[in-house]
């Protein structure tokens, strides 16, 4: 879905971010295997591998390039089919290398056990794929005090008597080939006071080496394809616990000093089951 930004460099900085400042000593490392998985409604399962480095390791453009996994198996299984994934090259993720389905197809209601073989090592973990819920509205209205810059509107019907979670993912059709995390597109529906409440759709953080000048809107000819996605608890822990590293990284008063939370046995990173709803914005210069 990718959909995603990176988790393994995530995981790379979170390891190394205090090498600036203190020399590490650090004996009898052992790399854990970093995974960043997913299956939606109607599509097949992608996972993405990698492995930690030690925090008094050089990081270069050689270290990076070994940090993908390359030549495990990967297997998929929702009870009754199992498939081994293909790895593949594929350059709309960084690192570009991939481990991809192509029979099974992720339905709402199953659950999917992942399992991944490497270099005597297994590591596992268990998803379920969400109802896929519809948006009541999803709306798109000039930011003020710009003639360009537009804001992207959802509106949730949450059912009440259920505890939901739900996340956005944006792909801008002219620049990007592939689905982003929209940034702070992670919501417990406890912020949904009903159907009226307007939740603000972000474009991801992906292509912004400064955070400082990153801006959240969409521009005047943007195609923007929204996708809303229902995901277990286990997902929306991973990335609320993802978006607060991102917006508390700037903040000198709150380093950086746990893993974030993972529902990977035997490693790090996520799984993660997504009931799919796929919306279609044009943005024009003539919407107020």
């Amino acid at each position: 879905m990718n959909k995603y930004i990176l988790i393994p460099l995530l995981f790379l900085v979170l390891h190394t971010s205090c090498k600036t400042k203190w020399d590490f000593e650090i004996d009898n490392f052992e790399p854990k295997i970093v995974v960043d998985g997913w299956i939606e409604s109607g599509n097949v399962a992608i996972v993405c591998l990698s492995q930690t480095r030690s925090l008094n390791s050089n990081v270069d453009s050689m270290t990076i390039a070994e940090i993908p996994i390359r030549w495990a198996k990967v297997t998929v299984s929702d009870g009754e089919t199992e498939e081994v994934l293909t790895g593949r090259i594929d350059k709309n993720y960084t690192p570009s290398f991939i481990y991809r389905g192509n029979l099974m197809v992720g339905e709402p209601g199953k659950t999917y056990t992942l399992t991944v073989e490497y270099s005597g090592k297994t590591v596992t973990a268990v998803t379920t794929i969400p109802q896929p819920v519809p948006l009541s509205d999803i709306q798109v209205s000039r930011c003020a005090d710009s003639d360009t810059l537009f804001q992207i509107n959802a509106y949730i019907d949450d059912n009440p008597s259920e505890k939901n979670f739900y996340k956005f993912f944006t792909r801008v059709t002219n620049n990007e080939n592939r689905f982003y995390a929209s940034f702070l597109g992670t919501i417990d529906d406890a912020v949904v006071k009903d159907s009226q409440s307007a939740i603000p759709i972000y474009k991801s953080m992906h292509l912004t080496n400064t955070p400082n000048k990153y801006i959240p809107f969409f521009h005047i000819e943007d195609t923007v394809l929204v996708k809303f996605t229902q995901i277990p608890q286990h997902g929306f822990e991973f990335w609320n616990g993802y978006e607060n590293e991102i917006t508390n990284g700037q903040n000198p008063l709150f380093p950086s000093n746990t893993n974030l939370k993972s529902n990977i046995t035997g490693g790090l990173g996520i799984w993660c089951g997504y009931g799919v709803t796929l919306y279609e914005l044009v943005i024009k210069r003539d919407l107020q």
